[in-house]
């Protein structure tokens, strides 16, 4: 008897461990969306921009945010494009900070720096954006194709935040202090 006890309360202790159901399917506490293909990481992917005033569905500078981590040892490859069926995207970057070689990242979004050595130039990647649907309001998601030159083409539903007006945005913010030696 006692050892059918303690069987049912191991069993019954067992059931309750690892997360908490209620937590199980958090994400983490970022504006933006993820996904991967092959060996890329596209880490907080999403839309920003200013209202031009209140109560209104026109924005002034929006713009496109995202990280992308090539995760390979050896294998080279290349942000080739991005669109979406609810925005025109242009993608402004000189092609040879658009590669991505193994191990390294490229970033949208300000305060950037595209460094490859530590002499290497301030190379800013700039995602503008023009809302051509009006459905598109912030709160809601819009499909955009990430294109790789090797890695194909991924879809991502991303979000679409605003900053109200006056608001510091990116751009504004200050960067932290230079803690270098």
């Amino acid at each position: 008897m006692w050892a059918g006890l303690a069987a049912l309360a191991l069993l019954l202790c067992g059931c309750s461990a690892g997360q908490l159901a209620q937590t199980s399917e958090q994400s983490s506490a970022v504006n933006g969306t993820h996904g991967r293909i092959g060996d890329l990481d596209l880490r907080n992917v999403f839309l920003h921009g200013e209202p031009v005033g209140p109560d209104t569905n026109v924005y002034r500078d929006t713009r496109l945010a995202f990280t992308i981590v090539n995760t390979s040892e050896t294998a080279t490859d290349r942000l080739v494009s991005i669109a979406s069926p609810k925005a025109s995207v242009n993608l402004q970057a000189p092609a040879d900070t658009l590669e991505l070689r193994p191990g390294t990242s490229l970033a949208a979004g300000e305060p950037v720096e595209q460094l490859a050595t530590p002499s290497a130039p301030d190379e800013k990647i700039t995602v503008p954006v023009t809302i051509q649907d009006p459905t598109l309001v912030p709160g809601l998601t819009a499909p955009f194709d990430f294109t790789f030159e090797h890695a194909g083409t991924i879809t991502l539903q991303v979000p679409f935040d605003v900053w109200t007006a006056g608001e510091p945005h990116d751009s504004a913010r200050p960067l932290p202090p230079d803690v270098t030696p």
